[in-house]
């Protein structure tokens, strides 16, 4: 195993690596972006398909020819809803792999594509709650600026027209803080750029990882906002040159009012798509690299790690220890983050919930056990519901038959599946209170159990499912890793190795 070079790096310097690692290790880092851009590009294609069958206006001048306008873009925004859910789980992955396969490459190791997905499969619940967290933050404060400059042209409609120069200047004022405000968003995200490799690096919860990039990022953002300013530019780029010839004869043939066929979207899709999956590691890259020279200049993270290789030299680790690490750990999640990622997924999240805490409950001291089955028949059952009613959205809005027999299965399917996830909830409830009941045998040890039995309620479990189980987690996380001489434990599979030194967010 090579050592790694772990030194504090200038702008070109930074950028001199990320070029040269995308470029040595090409084909691993593609690869992984094939997951989300595949699934991407196949869903684009059935877009194109059902979009195609949508007839064109005769007369676009006619009543009828806007309301078919109107539909055919509630369809393709439909369309375009369906299609971010899969994408948005299947990238957060490639981001989680991405970082990881660049940091095993950084620091001298060896990365394999199957290898970085297989690591981070049990973070990317963590993951997701750390992008859709950012893009929350951004959202409201766009949102924030959408509404100061409405209230400003509201306000030059009551204004007389006599005093045009206030007109222009506020007619300025709203433009230009439109501006400043969307520059100051692109800012406020590089906060965030490096919460990722931290998370995903140093094992640590997704509230942790936001404010750990805040920390790292913090005098350096316009570094950072060059890094991925330049990097977004190559990827629009280099993809909008392999579509250009697909983009020119589209223009051209709806300049002459017809449509583009699926003869020419389709190969614009799959040629974008492969342009995308060359090109978008770079950024997850230099943000990686940027994390480790963020930590070498202000934690000697280069200092850690030999003092690490030394440690590892003199003291090498016992069975117990590599026990402990094969265990899972239940975490502290933002109960209003699983709510939130329960509504934007339409409730697909919540099987995934078990799917991503299967083995840390199953770790627990329980005869308790959570199967794979239950939670994935549950998982499809959502997934069925989902894409039935986009595909019932689209029915309706195009006029066709609404009264399908093939929705008459949905109560079923809704059915079945609630009750698989209230039966898991209360499994996950029995496995928590196994753990927590006293293990020792006695006269009292009945009450005891009993006393335990109130702490997680019957009724919160079932109506509140996974979100009551997740307050109750954070509430109780102390003392489900207590050591048997009841002392916490010195250390969790979930902590990073080289933990880093304390950096006031």
């Amino acid at each position: 195993m090579s050592t790694a070079n772990l030194v504090p790096l200038g702008l070109g310097e930074l950028l001199d690596r990320t070029f040269s690692y995308f470029r040595k290790h090409f084909w691993l880092f593609a690869g992984i972006m094939v997951l989300p851009q595949g699934i991407l590009v196949g869903m684009q294609i059935l877009v194109q398909v059902f979009l195609s069958t949508i007839p064109l206006p005769h007369n676009p001048q006619t009543p009828q020819a806007a309301m078919q306008t109107m539909r055919f873009g509630l369809s393709a925004a439909l369309a375009s809803l369906g299609i971010l859910i899969p994408y948005y789980i299947a990238y957060a992955m490639a981001l989680g792999a991405t970082t990881h396969a660049l940091s095993e490459v950084y620091l001298g190791r060896m990365a394999t594509i199957r290898d970085s997905f297989r690591v981070i499969r049990r973070r990317v619940g963590r993951i997701l709650h750390v992008i859709l967290s950012i893009l929350l933050r951004a959202a409201g404060f766009m949102m924030l600026a959408g509404i100061i400059f409405f209230l400003i042209v509201g306000a030059m409609a009551v204004i007389p027209k006599s005093m045009i120069l206030l007109l222009v200047l506020m007619g300025l004022v709203a433009i230009l803080g439109l501006i400043a405000a969307f520059v100051l968003m692109i800012i406020f995200l590089v906060r965030y750029s490096v919460a990722i490799p931290a998370l995903v690096l140093e094992k640590i919860s997704a509230r942790q990882a936001i404010k750990r990039s805040i920390a790292l990022t913090r005098g350096y953002l316009w570094r950072l906002l060059l890094v991925a300013f330049l990097m977004v530019m190559i990827q629009m780029v280099l993809v909008s040159l392999c579509q250009a010839p697909f983009s020119v004869a589209s223009m051209l043939i709806m300049a002459k009012g017809g449509r583009p066929g699926l003869w020419l979207t389709i190969p614009s899709v799959l040629v974008g798509g492969v342009g995308a999956s060359a090109t978008a590691p770079l950024l997850m890259i230099s943000f990686v690299i940027a994390y480790y020279d963020l930590r070498v200049r202000k934690e000697g993270f280069d200092l850690q790690l030999m003092m690490a290789h030394l440690d590892e030299a003199v003291q090498p680790r016992t069975p117990i220890e590599v026990d402990d690490e094969a265990r899972e750990r239940l975490e502290d999640s933002t109960v209003f983050g699983t709510l939130i990622l329960a509504f934007i997924t339409g409730g697909i999240y919540v099987p995934i919930w078990f799917m991503l805490r299967r083995k840390a409950l199953n770790d627990l001291n329980s005869s308790e056990k959570i199967g794979i089955v239950g939670p994935a028949i549950a998982l499809a059952g959502y997934i069925s519901l989902f894409l039935l009613s986009v595909i019932d959205a689209f029915m309706k809005i195009n006029m066709t038959q609404p009264d399908s027999p093939l929705f008459a299965v949905q109560p079923a399917i809704l059915l079945v599946s609630s009750i698989i996830v209230v039966l898991h909830c209360f499994k996950a409830r029995r496995i928590l209170l196994d753990h927590l009941a006293p293990r020792e045998t006695g006269m009292f040890t009945a009450g005891i159990r009993l006393q335990h039995d109130n702490e997680i309620s019957p009724l919160g479990t079932f109506f509140l499912g996974i979100f009551y189980l997740q307050y109750k987690i954070n509430r109780l996380i102390d003392r489900l890793y207590v050591s048997e001489g009841g002392q916490m434990e010195a250390s969790s599979p979930e902590s990073p190795a080289m933990p880093p030194s304390p950096i006031n967010p």
